[in-house]
């Protein structure tokens, strides 16, 4: 059943067994979730999915992790009793699990081609590795510098006791100036990203497919050109080994990671609409390219389901993508 908010985060179980299903599911789905926990009788539906969740968390078996759009998402709910409900749901069910940044995740997805590009004796991660109990990773890691700061190795301690109770305490007691910036900070980035996307779609709409695919792929270079760069250093390569062989060492780590792929092919799908492109379309964008590879089964809004199904992208990395809660009463 679905966890009392008198019970203690802590006497839950933080990582479920490895072989649990990850279900990802997007934040509309989160707060059907969280009516049927405050109303069951007004949701019976999604009631009768929260509690197959709830046991199916509670046993192991199935792992909700959140990403850095469904933080946003709640925290920027201005009505506390709502975004309490909401927070408290998601840091229950997922029991402050989130999936790493793009950065985390791109060290470990270049680092994978370029290893079997160069035949370099390379380990891959724990099979936990893209998950986190830390929720600010999902941005960024403990220690990055991009943080602007460092964070104390005492409050770090508390997250990893705590991790459900940080996670609420974060959505839910942050300063109100604080809450404000982060979530400007987040929106500029948003805006900008579609402002580059709506100028380039403007300026190449002549162009072919394949034109349009080669452009943003030199687009997404630049733009995580500095993590290339170190990914490769960490591997003993140099810095230039992109251009090996004409070029054939970037065309080939542009279409082999996760995190390009999914971004690129769904960014071509999306230009193709015949319509402006908008905020939530980069979210869901950005979602798509962290879930697929590891999740097992995404609920998600019907626009971005079919734009994954068009690229074939769920059978490359079979995922099983719906659009109706409901559909997780047959699959867990």
């Amino acid at each position: 059943m679905f966890m009392d908010s008198s019970k203690s985060f802590a006497a839950q179980n933080l990582m479920g067994p490895r072989g649990a299903k990850v279900v990802y599911l997007d934040q509309n789905k989160w707060i059907e979730l969280a009516q049927a926990a405050k109303s069951p009788n007004d949701h019976p539906d999604a009631r009768a999915v929260l509690e197959i969740l709830s046991a199916s968390v509670e046993s192991g078996a199935v792992r909700l992790p959140l990403t850095s759009t469904n933080l946003y998402e709640t925290h920027k709910v201005n009505r506390l009793e709502r975004r309490f409900d909401l927070a408290y749901t998601q840091a229950t069910l997922s029991k402050a699990e989130v999936f790493r940044g793009l950065h985390r995740r791109l060290e470990v997805e270049i680092s994978r081609v370029l290893a079997r590009i160069y035949g370099i004796s390379w380990v891959e991660p724990t099979p936990d590795w893209v998950f986190s109990t830390l929720f600010f990773e999902a941005q960024a890691e403990a220690g990055d510098q991009r943080f602007g700061r460092e964070i104390p190795e005492s409050v770090l301690a508390f997250m990893r006791a705590e991790p459900q109770r940080a996670l609420l305490g974060y959505l839910m007691e942050t300063h109100e100036d604080v809450r404000q910036r982060a979530i400007q900070q987040f929106t500029r980035g948003c805006e900008t990203l579609r402002t580059r996307i709506e100028e380039r779609r403007a300026r190449h709409k002549g162009e072919s497919l394949s034109m349009r695919r080669k452009i943003y792929n030199v687009l997404l270079a630049m733009d995580e050109q500095d993590t290339m760069i170190a990914t490769a250093t960490q591997l003993g390569l140099p810095w230039n080994c992109f251009m090996d062989n004409g070029g054939t060492t970037l065309r080939t780590v542009m279409r082999e990671t996760p995190a390009f792929l999914i971004e690129r092919e769904i960014i071509l799908k999306l230009e193709a609409l015949d319509r402006p492109i908008e905020h939530n379309d980069l979210r869901d964008m950005r979602n798509f390219a962290t879930v697929l590879p590891y999740a097992d089964i995404i609920v998600a809004e019907k626009l971005f389901t079919n734009l994954a199904r068009q690229t074939d992208l769920q059978t490359r990395f079979k995922a099983h993508l719906e659009t109706d809660l409901r559909a997780l009463a047959r699959l867990l």
